[in-house]
């Protein structure tokens, strides 16, 4: 087996070299070791590399322990090298390691070796285990400096909440560190540890959480807020902005005072994504149509990469709603921006003339007739006055990567939704998920999402799956299973069989990447169609001149409550968009970015509607089953859906739609699924009795039923 001196695939290695030790040692080189494993067997591997301009081929040796495994030996100075496997005379990339840069010279992507400083003692995190409820265990390799000087166990130091070494292991040379938490939510601290000559370790970033919403990402409910048409200051409602592009003055202190009012709690959110903070211009510029001024309400044109726009209430506003959410137990995600920048950004003039941009010879906007999405994904610019960062060059990747953990350590957030994944190289995404990963402990610490804006389809599941996995992001949105719930429910164009077949293609094409329990699944967010526009027929409709109305037809609510309900009982991170609670009628961006309504002015359907949404996240929040419990489909048509969710502790759910205009009836195979008994619907209607190996249902016209057993303490 591999040596376990090897932490994750990244080539990197803290050892002092054999000789290492003497005081005419040349002080500025540490040993870095590769490893890596032919394609065919026997055949002998060597490396080429940035640390001699490529010039000469390192031959690797077969390890000892297990020569399926080679390796390379390379004492260099601390820096970031590309480098290539040479195998049979052919460069390749390394297979075991997913961190990647480009050569300057010809573009071309090559693995990436970093050699850390060996001239201080290091700490990292191996593992994190909870030991109780309000404490987290954290064991730490400690590596001595180049000297040999040995790092002391019990030195350690902590920034925050109190830490106490409870065991040492001199010989695998780790501290195993408690974080003792003295009261509910977040405690996010550093901790250090000192050698015998007095040197201390780099911070080693811990975090632990007491009384989470939820304790794993993928047991909780993600709120999108678009900051800006959410709520103003101290929640005050908000007048529609005076066009659809304009702002319309919602506030970080209106989501602050909807955490205090408690109406993420009755959600069950257990996470927030915040639209983008940066500062934006003032001035509106012309949108991708032409024809139309939009203002920076959304965020998404960076004027200031590290400054949160006072207009939404500035940096002091930024840090109380996250200290808010905490205490109550809830995470928080900011929008991050790494693909371009705003053209009066104070950069971009350095920038460009660093060569940091991706530069045509005559415009390139995205998906115009001289520029298409096809051809140009990676280098067309979003508009004019939005330069295209090429993250290709190291420099403008470390800026990006930088800015992500400043603001990661200023604002102590949970993580991140990653824009534009397509349109930046996989490599600049993974250079920003493992520096946050290394910074952090553990692992699920901080949080990566990614916009991958697909079709449907399995060409769509392809592009998601190819940005995961160990090395890539935590998650990412489903947009397949997004419009095949659309086609089912909403427009009527699809059948339910196309949402199973998507669930269960996408399952498959994720199953190993670490995802595919958190992968997003929603019914629409705010660069597409509102999913109550598309039930009611009116989403063409143009926002700006003949926006669609705020449906009275009880159908739409009707088919609203099946999507939310199957959302929120698949397995996956169900991501609510801010309105999709009350069914928030709109057409295309801008125009499905309305105003969140008061909710003392909803109409009956939507106050109804709002309700049962409540019950599906509270049912949801208490009922191992749908959280975790694994998927079984009894039907799936054009008219029906129903498939059991079950945990294996005897308390399974059976959740039950039809998008039929009429009643129907539908014949279910419940054997080996549902256990006999009697099962309640979590809203509210009438009970079922499953007494054989066939189920009998009359339904309901456009309904959609949760049934958990009777007197179940979740109901």
């Amino acid at each position: 087996m591999r040596p376990t001196i090897q932490r994750t695939v990244i080539a990197l290695a803290w050892l002092c070299a054999p000789a290492c030790g003497g005081a005419d040692e040349d002080a500025t080189e540490c040993e870095a070791i590769v490893w890596a494993r032919p394609d065919r067997a026997g055949a002998r591997l060597g490396l080429v590399g940035a640390w001699d301009d490529w010039n000469a081929t390192t031959a690797m040796e077969p390890f000892v322990g297990d020569s399926s495994w080679q390796l390379a030996r390379l004492s260099l100075p601390a820096g970031e090298y590309g480098y290539l496997v040479v195998e049979e005379g052919t460069g390749r990339l390394d297979r075991h390691n997913g961190l990647s840069t480009f050569r300057q010279s010809n573009g071309q992507e090559v693995s990436l070796l970093v050699v850390e400083g060996c001239q201080g003692p290091r700490a990292s995190v191996e593992a994190a285990v909870r030991h109780d409820a309000m404490s987290m265990d954290f064991e730490i390799a400690l590596s001595p400096a180049k000297d040999g000087s040995p790092v002391d166990p019990s030195s350690a130091v902590s920034s925050g909440a109190p830490v106490t070494v409870v065991a040492t292991d001199d010989e695998a040379g780790t501290a195993t560190v408690r974080v003792q938490a003295d009261s509910p939510g977040k405690h996010a601290l550093t901790v250090t540890f000192t050698d015998a000559a007095g040197r201390e370790t780099d911070p080693v970033g811990l975090t632990t959480w007491v009384e989470p919403v939820a304790d794993a990402w993928s047991d909780g409910i993600l709120y999108q807020v678009v900051v800006d048409r959410f709520r103003g200051d101290e929640g005050s409602i908000l007048g529609a902005p005076a066009s659809p592009g304009a702002r319309a003055g919602g506030t970080l202190p209106g989501v602050t005072a909807a955490l205090r009012d408690g109406y993420f709690e009755q959600l069950g959110v257990s996470a927030l994504w915040l639209s983008p903070v940066y500062v934006n211009p003032v001035e509106a510029r012309e949108g991708r149509d032409d024809d139309h001024l939009y203002e920076g309400y959304h965020g998404y044109w960076p004027l200031d990469s590290r400054g949160v726009d006072a207009r939404i209430g500035g940096e002091a506003a930024l840090h109380e709603l996250v200290s808010e959410a905490h205490a109550r137990g809830i995470r928080v995600l900011l929008d991050l921006v790494p693909n371009h920048l705003y053209e009066d950004n104070p950069r971009v003039s350095h920038a460009r003339a660093a060569g940091w941009f991706n530069e045509h010879d005559e415009e390139c906007v995205c998906g115009s007739p001289t520029c298409p999405w096809a051809d140009f994904i990676m280098t067309c610019w979003f508009t004019s006055y939005l330069p295209d960062l090429r993250l290709e060059h190291p420099d403008a990747l470390a800026m990006v990567v930088d800015d992500t953990l400043w603001w990661r350590d200023t604002f102590d957030v949970d993580g991140f939704r990653i824009d534009a994944i397509p349109m930046m190289p996989r490599a600049a995404t993974r250079r920003i998920v493992h520096a946050l990963r290394e910074s952090m402990a553990p692992r699920s610490a901080v949080f990566t999402i990614g916009e991958i804006f697909t079709g449907a389809g399995e060409g769509g599941t392809a592009d998601i799956r190819y940005h995961l996995g160990p090395d890539g992001l935590d998650s990412a949105f489903d947009f397949p299973l997004m419009w095949a719930l659309r086609g089912a429910v909403a427009t009527r164009t699809g059948s339910f069989a196309d949402v199973e077949a998507s669930l269960a293609h996408t399952d498959a094409a994720l199953d190993g990447s670490g995802a595919e329990s958190q992968l997003g699944r929603m019914i629409g967010n705010h660069d597409v169609t509102r999913f109550a526009s598309e039930a009611a027929g009116d989403a063409g409709q143009d926002g700006w001149t003949d926006p669609a109305p705020q449906s009275d037809d009880a159908a739409v609510y009707d088919r609203q409550r099946i999507g939310l309900g199957i959302v929120f009982t698949l397995p996956g991170l169900p991501v609510l968009y801010y309105g999709d609670e009350v069914a928030l009628a709109g057409g295309s961006d801008p125009d499905n970015r309305r105003v969140m309504p008061a909710l003392d002015e909803l109409s009956t359907a939507q106050s109804e509607l709002l309700a049962d949404t409540q019950r599906l996240a509270t049912l949801r929040q208490c009922l191992p089953a749908l959280r975790r419990g694994v998927h079984r489909a009894l039907a799936a048509s054009a008219d029906h859906y129903a498939y059991v969710r079950d945990a294996g502790d005897g308390a399974p759910a059976l959740v039950v739609a039809s998008a039929a205009n009429g009643v129907t009836t539908l014949a279910l195979p419940v054997a080996g699924a549902l256990p006999a008994g009697v099962y309640e619907d979590a809203l509210g209607g009438p009970a079922l009795e499953v007494a054989g190996d066939e189920l009998s249902l009359e339904l309901p016209p456009r309904s959609i039923a949760v049934y958990v057993p009777a007197g179940h303490t979740c109901l």
